[in-house]
């Protein structure tokens, strides 16, 4: 969901720092200028994540099921074609992705490099808890699959979002995997760079 993808970049983002922090304190108190190497390292990982992890998933399920993807908060995203300002939403969907997970690495390396990585994990966990809480405040929005204008105007013809003909829990159990496989790969390789560090 639109909702759930920009900050999930940030939180990604803030998430690898924080398990590679002992790498990063190391490397960055060893020299290397106002930005060694391990923060590029960092930075590429996030972005990379962000960009070709986060943002084609999310495409996918914009694309695929426009009114799902965004909580059925607006019809613009079910309308491209055509029209100057609905194409640029796309775009713009990708680029707030990818800026998220920048301004998360940018704000959580200084953190830890200032000393103050306490600020770190409360950060992304509060970011989390509050994606969350919109997701829930719009129930049943999750869980029914259609078009802008069968949610607000004719539930009773929507599909549920794990039972439906539109192919929509193969769709997003793919993505699952794919985000869940790339996720637990990175983090899991910082971690180990981060023990031996």
């Amino acid at each position: 969901m639109v909702q759930i993808d920009i900050p999930a970049a940030f939180i990604a983002s803030q998430f690898f720092l924080d398990i590679g922090r002992n790498l990063i304190k190391k490397e960055s108190a060893e020299g290397g200028g106002r930005y060694p190497a391990v923060y590029y390292k960092f930075l590429f990982r996030s972005v990379f994540f962000a960009g070709f992890v986060i943002a084609p998933a999310g495409i996918y399920l914009l694309t695929g099921w426009p009114g799902w993807e965004q909580l059925y908060w607006t019809a613009r995203v079910e309308q491209p074609v055509f029209n100057v300002f609905n194409a640029m939403l796309y775009p713009l969907f990708i680029m707030a992705i990818v800026l998220a997970a920048y301004i998360g690495h940018v704000i959580g390396y200084r953190w830890i490099v200032t000393g103050k990585e306490k600020y770190l994990r409360p950060t992304y966990i509060a970011v989390l808890i509050a994606v969350s809480i919109i997701v829930l405040i719009n129930y049943p929005a999750f869980t029914l699959v259609g078009t802008y204008q069968e949610y607000h105007f004719n539930r009773a013809v929507m599909q549920e979002a794990w039972n439906n003909t539109y192919g929509f829990s193969k769709g997003w159990l793919i993505v699952m995997i794919y985000f869940t496989a790339s996720f637990l790969y990175l983090a899991l390789k910082v971690r180990k760079e981060n023990k031996k560090g």
